[in-house]
């Protein structure tokens, strides 16, 4: 919990940086491939280790920014983060820093799983409908899970809704009996 909002306070302070929404989406895109560095294991475990020193973990995070050519700001960020000890914090720091991104852009993210790849009449008659739910721009990650029959399933804002053709018939038989 308290990482979390640790999270959420490093993100906020990198997204008050700047009014320019282009650069913060190149901000994000930039944590996200950091994050994703940091996270290997191998690299995970040496910056979470007390025996590292902190300096060799700031040399460490300044050579991994120079390396991805990452922008000032951002190398500047990641450079406070390190100083602090929270380098461990990054991969919760990018997806704070996506989420607040993403509302502030008026969007949501909808993970649609198919069991086979829909056609894109389907796709987008199935992201306006999403859109009007949440009142926001729907950004979709397609899933094809071969074990459903057929339908949707959507994961959008935390919430679940089951279109697929399995919990319909569970549905029909619940009211058959009941």
């Amino acid at each position: 919990m308290r990482s979390s909002r640790v999270a959420k306070r490093y993100a906020r302070a990198l997204l008050g940086l700047s009014n320019d929404r282009r650069q913060l989406e190149t901000w994000g895109a930039e944590l996200e491939r950091l994050a994703r560095i940091i996270g290997a294991p191998e690299i995970e475990t040496a910056f979470a280790s007390p025996e590292v020193p902190i300096g060799a973990k700031i040399r460490a995070i300044a050579t991994i920014t120079d390396k991805l050519e990452l922008s000032f700001p951002v190398r500047s960020f990641t450079s406070v983060v390190a100083r602090h000890g929270r380098t461990a914090e990054l991969r919760a720091v990018a997806e704070a820093y996506s989420r607040m991104l993403d509302d502030l852009m008026g969007r949501a993210r909808a993970t649609l799983v198919f069991a086979t790849p829909p056609n894109d009449a389907d796709l987008k008659r199935i992201i306006d409908k999403l859109e009007q739910i949440a009142r926001r721009k729907i950004i979709p990650t397609i899933k094809i899970d071969q074990h459903l029959l057929g339908g949707v399933i959507v994961e959008l804002e935390g919430k679940t809704y089951d279109g697929s053709l399995a919990n319909r018939l569970a549905e029909a038989q619940r009211r058959l009996a009941g």
